[in-house]
């Protein structure tokens, strides 16, 4: 993933000492025999990324540079790397992400387009109507086209996340009781007539945005990717973006085709949804992670932003109208 430390999400690094970019290279046929340079491509913290540059052919496609990744060892412990590589592939077919050319087994270094675009971020997105068309309508083609190999429930997900969690004896905040509650009262209420699973993303963070300069905006990083509520999508969109009401009322309006109160009232409870799970998931890195990050204080922050949404006004009625 191509998360910063910060406000996005962060998974454990450790080394790769089985592959190098070096070794995944002599594995690539096509390449045997041309100039092939490698640099480090920065920002990504869940995989070791690099930006390889080939020539001495004519013929190499798209202009012939490239991102190679290589997976983090211990990032499996949320990630089927296989699972991904299926989902990746579909989402390519549905046109929003860049083709995998290359896919070495079993270590699953992949090899993608070099896009030349730009990285979006939180203040990239957020008062930016017309590139917040441009994610809602990417988000609206892969809901519509891709599908993937596996299903997620978001609440057993959850449920997951915390046994690992006390597996591990992470921390948990105080209230963490009234926390599952409260998600048990929005799962119970999502239950009334839910919509059908799509392709989600399910990790919809500014950085897996990229815009070309002609106005095409690509979707990349698949790693948590499966069958769920696409309001669940649009909901952990809306959680890492600091959108107005307004806006938020947008993106179901161009989702949607016309503004609807249910689907918006959805959206909204998975804001929620959103923080629980991944605040359990900051806990879990607090035991696992090596890196010299606060996990605790940014779990925190997602757990005290669980409380705002969570005591606003407008709360019992999104449970009322799902």
């Amino acid at each position: 993933m191509t998360h910063e430390a910060g406000d996005e999400r962060v998974d454990e690094v450790a080394v790769v000492e089985h592959l190098t970019p070096e070794a995944a290279i002599a594995r690539i046929p096509d390449w045997q025999g041309l100039d092939v340079k490698v640099e480090t491509l920065g920002g990504g913290i869940t995989n070791h990324n690099y930006v390889v540059t080939v020539s001495g052919r004519a013929d190499l496609p798209w202009g012939g540079k490239y991102v190679m990744r290589i997976p983090g060892q211990g990032s499996d412990l949320f990630i089927d790397r296989e699972v991904e590589h299926k989902n990746a592939l579909s989402a390519s077919e549905a046109g929003v992400s860049p083709p995998v050319l290359y896919n070495l087994e079993p270590e699953m270094c992949t090899v993608v387009p070099f896009i030349e675009a730009q990285t979006m971020h939180p203040e990239d997105l957020a008062g930016h109507p017309d590139r917040l068309e441009k994610v809602v309508d990417a988000v609206r083609q892969y809901h519509d086209k891709a599908t993937f190999v596996n299903e997620i429930y978001v609440f057993d997900m959850i449920r997951e996340y915390l046994e690992k969690a006390r597996g591990v004896d992470a921390p948990f905040p105080d209230d963490i009781d009234w926390m599952l509650a409260l998600g048990d009262d929005i799962e119970q209420a999502m239950k009334r007539n839910p919509p059908a699973n799509v392709a989600c993303h399910c990790d919809l963070l500014s950085e897996n945005f990229m815009l070309e300069e002609s106005g095409r905006m690509w979707v990349i990083d698949w790693e948590y990717g499966g069958q769920t509520d696409p309001y669940f999508d649009l909901g952990d969109f809306c959680v890492e973006h600091p959108l107005s009401e307004d806006e938020e009322r947008s993106i179901i309006t161009r989702y949607c085709g016309a503004f609807d109160e249910v689907a918006y009232a959805r959206m909204m409870l998975h804001k929620i949804v959103a923080d629980l799970w991944w605040s359990i998931w900051a806990m879990i890195q607090v035991r696992k992670s090596k890196l010299d990050f606060d996990f605790y204080e940014y779990g925190m922050n997602r757990v005290r932003r669980l409380h705002e949404n969570a005591a606003k006004p407008a709360f019992p009625s999104w449970l009322e109208t799902v």
